[in-house]
């Protein structure tokens, strides 16, 4: 797991904490913006739109939503909420806790073969979609996983009555091995 922490001294300024699934960890600065917040269902759509135009500014064609995937996101989005403060690798507010399950998951019941996974959490005003990609994409690590060939994704955004904000993107593709598999199955 790789914890990234961003964090910011200025007034006007928040704090936000996220990670994506690797074995090391990598802390950057990212400076965040205040404004005005949206519905959380608007954000996911904004955030969907704005992470896919990232993509395609740099070559990469945009990823399907994944209806499953988003329920995965969304209920990891929510599980982070209901255990903030508990979660001890680079932020008690943020977590991968619960990968593993999830990516099993995909795998067996979406028929998805290679998964990985974004998570970011902090308070946040003004347009949570862009900022959140301007985090993702400035990390490193986060980078690396929006920057990949994928064939779906699943994005949640929870935001919290005190305004602290949890995201989470799952990327997957699809397996075709296991789709090899049920063809020789029917075979017999």
């Amino acid at each position: 797991m790789k914890a990234t922490s961003l964090s910011c001294g200025v007034v006007a300024v928040c704090t936000v904490f996220f990670a994506s699934c690797s074995s090391s960890l990598d802390t950057a600065s990212v400076p965040m913006s205040t404004g005005a917040s949206t519905s959380q269902s608007s954000v996911v759509k904004n955030l969907d739109r704005s992470l896919n135009q990232y993509r395609q500014s740099i070559g990469k064609a945009p990823i399907r939503r994944h209806a499953a995937l988003d329920r995965l996101a969304m209920d990891h989005c929510r599980f982070m909420a209901k255990n903030r403060g508990k979660f001890t690798l680079g932020s008690e507010n943020i977590s991968h806790y619960g990968f593993e399950e999830r990516a099993l998951l995909a795998q067996r019941q979406f028929g998805m073969a290679s998964i990985a996974e974004n998570v970011a959490g902090g308070v946040i005003r003004g347009n949570i979609a862009s900022q959140l990609t301007n985090a993702w994409t400035s990390s490193k690590r986060h980078h690396y996983n929006l920057r990949q060939d994928w064939d779906a994704t699943g994005i949640g955004v929870f935001v919290a009555g005190d305004g602290m904000v949890y995201a989470t993107q799952i990327f997957a593709t699809k397996s075709n091995s296991q789709m090899q598999m049920v063809d020789r199955f029917r075979q017999f």
